[in-house]
């Protein structure tokens, strides 16, 4: 059968039109942006929120007026430890000195404040201490800076192999539960595509009707982190970000490349030449792809008014994907299908292959619409009672503020967290402001407390990462 007038076709059929007469320059510019954008955007780097932008509304102004004035610091400690020793001993002192005299010839390190001269914590027992000091920045720009005073707490650690020498804070724990996400992200990714790839090999019986989908759907996560990058200069997004893009591009570009893969293979084996399967295919299965993508960029956009920048950022990132795998599948899947023809069911799988029918009619999905069609009442009813079942468990659900307790425990971070905050009590200490004779209590030797414990009497609170909020004065 011969194509009717590309004049006569619908938006989604004019751009497969275009893209089967331009294939090169469709696939091949595209393949060029993905790249392009993919590189830009990994060397600038992403730029996340702050622990400022966690709030909204006066909260989020007050939050910002006390980080400009000074007022929300990014405390970070050194923990000093020794089941033998005690801050008495030469070997103790030394270590400390160490540390403070390493930290002193760090940029970005100020406000350094030692344990020997009265201004850092030591326990009751006098076997554990904390040096404190300040990274210069908020939030997130003390995350990327706090790099070389870990190395030089790791570094005095390996001078003094005896004693237990830790540093643990706001932008050292933000650091270490970013790379865990960056590390998931990373093995999610590792797990999802060859699983992907083999439930689409499945469905199609060949290597290269299974890679077209995959294809589309990767390079649409990779378009889109590039260019949320880029964009995160002026505006932050949340550090998960990528884990959400990943999921629904991955998602979206797959299952439109499918939809619309599927339906020309059924008309390529109804009689049409493979011109008119491609144009057909786009007419009806590119139009729907069409109006369901718009549809999600729209339920997508309610975020956007929320005020939160978490879900602000949720709302760019799934649009923009969304976006992208849409005009891919509309564009260069076409493309691909013009150049390949039927050289797409290549690399036929010797079993699956020869067991798959002819792309067509379903005989089980037809029984089942049959079925529903001569009873749709009763279908109706029995769909709306498995819909309530399945969602029984969601009334179990609680709301709560994630905190130190839902990490893994096993992260190092948690465990010098751990330690940390549950030493000894103070030990009393003569007070320079007191008279002969008088003394007060020191604090215990603990770390800055961790947001989620400090802020999560709070309904309002959303942070994420212990350790990151400043040492209350008392």
């Amino acid at each position: 059968m011969s194509p009717e007038s590309p004049q006569k076709h619908n938006l989604a059929a004019r751009m497969a039109v275009w893209s089967s007469r331009h294939r090169k320059k469709a696939f091949w510019g595209w393949l060029a942006f993905v790249v392009v954008v993919f590189a830009l955007g990994t060397a600038s780097g992403t730029k996340s929120i702050s622990d400022a932008d966690q709030f909204s509304g006066e909260s989020h102004r007050a939050e910002v007026a006390l980080h400009d004035a000074g007022l929300r610091p990014v405390e970070e400690v050194a923990f000093v430890q020794s089941d033998k020793l005690t801050v008495k001993d030469p070997e103790f002192r030394a270590a400390v000195t160490e540390i403070t005299g390493r930290l002193a010839r760090l940029q970005y390190v100020s406000r350094i404040r030692s344990p020997l001269t009265g201004a850092g914590d030591v326990s009751s027992d006098g076997h554990a201490a904390l040096v404190k000091f300040r990274i210069a920045g908020d939030s997130t720009e003390a995350a990327d800076r706090v790099a070389p005073s870990l190395a030089a707490v790791a570094a005095v650690q390996t001078g003094h192999p005896g004693m237990d020498i830790r540093q643990i804070g706001g932008a050292s724990t933000r650091k270490a539960i970013n790379k865990v996400f960056t590390d998931d992200l990373a093995k999610a990714g590792e797990l999802s595509l060859p699983l992907t790839l083999i439930i689409l090999t499945i469905t199609f019986g060949s290597l290269v009707a299974a890679g077209v989908p995959l294809l589309i759907g990767l390079s649409s996560v990779l378009a889109t982190l590039g260019l949320i990058a880029l964009a995160s200069v002026g505006l932050p997004v949340d550090s998960n970000l990528p884990a959400v893009v990943l999921m629904i591009g991955l998602a979206v570009g797959v299952d439109y490349s499918l939809f619309y893969l599927r339906r020309e293979r059924e008309e390529r084996a109804g009689g049409r030449d493979e011109r008119g399967a491609l144009y057909a295919a786009a007419a009806t299965s590119g139009r729907a792809v069409l109006i369901s993508g718009m549809t999600v960029i729209v339920a997508m956009a309610g975020m956007l008014i929320s005020g939160d920048r978490t879900f602000i950022s949720f709302a760019e990132g799934a649009i923009l994907v969304v976006a992208i795998a849409m005009f891919a599948s509309l564009t260069v899947l076409p493309a691909m299908l013009s150049w390949l023809g039927d050289r797409v069911e290549k690399g036929r799988i010797p079993i699956i292959g020869r067991r798959r029918p002819p792309a067509g009619r379903s005989r089980a999905w037809m029984a089942v619409t049959g079925a529903v069609m001569r009873r749709p009442g009763l279908s109706a009813a029995l769909a709306g009672a498995l819909l309530i079942a399945l969602a029984i468990p969601a009334l179990q659900l609680r709301v709560v503020t994630s905190g130190v307790d839902q990490m893994p425990q096993d992260l190092p971070i948690i465990k010098t967290y751990r330690a940390t905050t549950s030493g000894p009590a103070p030990r009393p200490r003569a007070s320079p402001r007191s008279g002969p004779g008088s003394t007060h209590r020191s604090r215990s030797c603990r770390a800055p407390r961790s947001p989620t414990t400090e802020r999560a009497r709070s309904p309002r609170s959303r942070s994420r990462h212990p350790a990151t909020a400043p040492t209350r004065r008392r």
